[in-house]
């Protein structure tokens, strides 16, 4: 009876938290609508980078990261990433530099087993390309976004290459600022007419915060008035902007539906010409022959 009661208190205690963490259907309606009032004014696009790291320990220069810093490798190296005897011993000895406690490691690894060694080693080396692959890329985005910068906002370029040999770690911060302010102006390089929309967006944004700030140290009524309807006008200029960006974003996805259908299209065909036995008995004889002659046909 007892054990009855128990199981019915868990049932009543399971209802009632599934009934309280239940979302409101007017609490999701007003939710929604807060997006999407939100969502217009929201910025899209291609962002830089925001994180930074200091392959020195704390108190280096500091490097711009990808944001969440330097992604490790989620299952190691891939089947056909094998070492050879020479790269082990190359990879053992500039690791006895670099980490020299890891080298120690493995080195013991090595004499009790030397599969399971060459698995770790491989992982280490893997990661180690992985990162130099990665830290290549960061520098060319880099370079690229300094070049950009010089052409089209070359002030901010001047300050910035100013700083860098004052002080790097403040030229990284500022950098990282620079890329927040630009980025999306940045990623949208390859397609110019996106590019003038935002830059012209940013500089509208600029105005309506001095705006703002404007009309909020305004005494008079009127020359808040005046303000006030000069930041109408910008807002209106704004949105405009905005349904620019979505027009130009809707083309770009017209464009790569109609790649889709014609791969598709393609595909289908191909499948169709497959199917075919024809084709298919050629297919099978040429492939015979081949095996017999020892070509490689996979």
């Amino acid at each position: 009876m007892q054990k009855g009661y128990g199981i019915i208190f868990i049932s009543v205690i399971v209802a009632l938290t599934t009934i309280v963490t239940l979302p409101c259907p007017a609490q999701e309606k007003g939710k929604e609508k807060e997006r999407q009032e939100k969502d217009i004014w929201t910025e899209e696009g291609p962002r830089g980078p925001r994180e930074m790291r200091e392959p020195g320990g704390p108190g280096g220069p500091r490097e711009l990261t990808e944001p969440g810093g330097p992604r490790e490798p989620r299952w190691g190296p891939p089947r056909w990433f094998e070492l050879t005897d020479e790269t082990i011993e190359q990879i053992m000895k500039d690791l006895a530099k670099s980490e020299p406690a890891k080298a120690a490691e493995l080195s013991k690894l090595r004499e009790k087993d030397t599969e399971k060694f060459k698995e770790e080693l491989g992982k280490v080396h893997f990661d180690k390309v992985i990162r130099e692959r990665m830290d290549a890329r960061r520098r060319q985005m880099q370079a690229e976004y300094t070049e950009w910068l010089e052409k089209n906002y070359p002030e901010d370029a001047k300050k910035l290459a100013a700083l860098k040999e004052r002080d790097p770690n403040l030229y990284i911060k500022q950098f990282r600022l620079s890329m927040d302010k630009y980025g999306r102006i940045f990623g949208a390089r390859e397609n110019p007419e996106l590019g003038e929309v935002l830059k012209e967006d940013l500089e509208l944004k600029e105005k309506a915060d001095q705006l703002v700030r404007k009309i909020k140290s305004a005494g008079k009524e009127d020359e808040k008035k005046e303000l006030t309807a000069q930041l109408e006008q910008v807002a209106g200029r704004r949105f405009d902007l905005i349904v620019r960006q979505k027009e130009i974003s809707y083309a770009q996805l017209l464009r790569r539906l109609e790649e889709l259908k014609k791969r598709v299209e393609e595909n289908n065909a191909e499948i169709t010409k497959w199917k075919d036995a024809k084709f298919k008995n050629e297919n099978v004889k040429k492939r015979v022959q081949e095996l017999i002659s020892g070509f490689k046909w996979d």
